[in-house]
């Protein structure tokens, strides 16, 4: 409250009977006042416009995760159609920048921007984001590859912080109502589009909308080159990348299943068109992975019960897998086994890819023993590809891609961040479904970056890395919230 404004001045006057000293206070005091009236005025504007600037920021990060798994489709489509490709492909991070600095600004109406450093995940992504900025300055290579590099290796641990940014000024948990929502609406639209890949769409469909190889996205998928064997993608960039993109929509519907009986029906059918579009994505690395989401999630619901009953059915366990060993044995040499299983049919013309991951390995473990210190972003992976005066380097191991651009230091902190994340989200999924959906995801993630990039496909990485933040820092803000009541 400011001073209340002076009309009659009478106590002014018995203190100071000469008549023009009262005016003069008079019009001091008024004065103030008016200057604080407009100051509180100017103030609660400013609020008001940082409140809208948070609430479009948070539909931006919503928008982000539903548009992510259709982003390779949509703009290809369009890219091709009005001749913007490159624009479309980049529009994302734009857009994605653009709500990260609105919430950034948000965030300094409550103060609680400054609480950022106070956390060591925040200081880890911070080191290592400078890293990756030193890097660039003192190794550098092809500019284009450099640059995509640079956002490669930080732009899911970006949209991990906006997370953090929404959270402390939008309501926590209609931040993760919605954002939760938005993924499985799009994961509907994804799981239904492969299926219908599988069922009857003709394998050069996506060439209507713009998909080839001059366009940096093929159209279609076969296990070595066998038109027999397809393997679906639906609206992402690769099997790879759609499987391990099923490995989060397979979590969460397990879970939802497991603790959700109104939405069993649902669940159920979500948990059944990604076992389908699973499998046809012929993808062994999601496979693995997928396995290993499950036996955390039956862990953590199951444990010791699940180990008693083992104990209990040891024999049949025992049996169960000498068989299916057996069997794998005797069918080794059989199409299936060979082209499904190990995609290593011998009467193929093609290397054994295998093989060839194997041979990718112990390049990578060379290069990295020889520049310990890292060759710069944009060296290794994917991204790669487009780096004209070092080559190409693919290391079919995520890992060995961070070790081999950002040395023995840049690996080490991206394993810290990981870890980092991953102890919070166990803390968490005892008392939290969602959390429990996210840590299991995780660890079938983790395990399925030994074998591919896939942190550095946008659908996956935003996914989980957008929903991880929603849920780590809600449960951060209302455990404070809670502290301060």
């Amino acid at each position: 409250m400011g001073f209340e404004p002076l009309a009659n001045c009478q106590f002014l006057q018995c203190l100071f009977p000469c008549n023009y000293i009262v005016p003069t206070l008079c019009a001091i005091v008024n004065s103030n006042y008016l200057i604080n009236r407009r100051n509180t005025i100017i103030n609660t504007v400013e609020l008001e416009n940082k409140s809208k600037l948070g609430r479009i920021s948070a539909w931006i990060f919503i928008g982000l995760l539903a548009y992510m798994p259709l982003h390779i489709f949509l703009s290809t489509w369009i890219g091709t159609s009005f001749g913007v490709l490159s624009a479309a492909k980049i529009a994302k991070d734009v857009v994605m920048v653009a709500g990260v600095l609105m919430a950034g600004w948000a965030c300094l109406a409550t103060g609680r921007l400054k609480s950022l450093w106070d956390d060591n995940l925040f200081k880890l992504i911070c080191a290592f984001a400078v890293l990756n900025l030193i890097l660039v300055i003192f190794r550098p290579t092809d500019s284009g590859a450099e640059l995509l590099g640079l956002v490669y290796n930080t732009r899911f641990l970006l949209f991990f912080v906006y997370a953090w940014l929404l959270v402390k000024i939008v309501d926590p948990r209609v931040l993760r109502k919605r954002a939760l929502v938005a993924v499985m609406a799009s994961a509907f639209i994804v799981l239904v589009f492969g299926l219908a890949q599988r069922a009857f769409l003709p394998s050069d469909f996506l060439t209507h909308f713009g998909y080839s190889r001059e366009n940096g996205v093929l159209p279609a998928f076969f296990i070595d080159n066998k038109p027999d064997l397809p393997r679906i993608i639906s609206t992402l960039r690769d099997p790879n990348s759609f499987g391990s993109y099923l490995i989060i929509i397979g979590s969460l519907a397990t879970v939802i299943l497991l603790v959700k009986p109104r939405l069993k029906r649902f669940a159920k059918g979500l948990l059944v068109l990604s076992v389908i579009c699973l499998w046809f994505s012929f993808s062994r690395s999601a496979w693995l992975g997928f396995l290993v989401a499950l036996a955390a999630i039956y862990y953590f619901k199951f444990g010791i019960s699940l180990a008693k009953r083992a104990k209990q059915h040891w024999l049949s366990v025992a049996v169960v897998a000498v068989c299916l060993g057996a069997l794998l044995y005797f069918w080794q040499n059989s199409y299936f086994v060979q082209n499904v299983m190990f995609h290593a049919d011998k009467s193929t013309v093609l290397e054994d890819p295998n093989q060839l991951r194997e041979r990718f390995w112990r390049e990578s473990v060379v290069k990295i023993v020889h520049n310990p210190l890292g060759q710069g972003p944009g060296t290794a992976g994917l991204v790669s590809i487009h780096n004209k005066i070092q080559g190409t380097t693919l290391n079919e191991n995520y890992y060995l891609q961070m070790a081999t651009e950002l040395g023995v230091l840049g690996i080490g902190l991206f394993l810290a961040i990981i870890w980092t994340v991953g102890r919070r989200l166990w803390r968490l999924a005892g008392k939290d479904w969602l959390a429990l959906a996210l840590l299991a995801s995780f660890m079938g993630l983790f395990m399925t970056n030994f074998f591919v990039h896939i942190w550095s496909n946008e659908a996956v990485a935003y996914t989980w890395w957008g929903l991880a933040g929603a849920v780590i820092f809600s449960a951060m803000f209302n455990k404070k919230s809670s502290n301060s009541t």
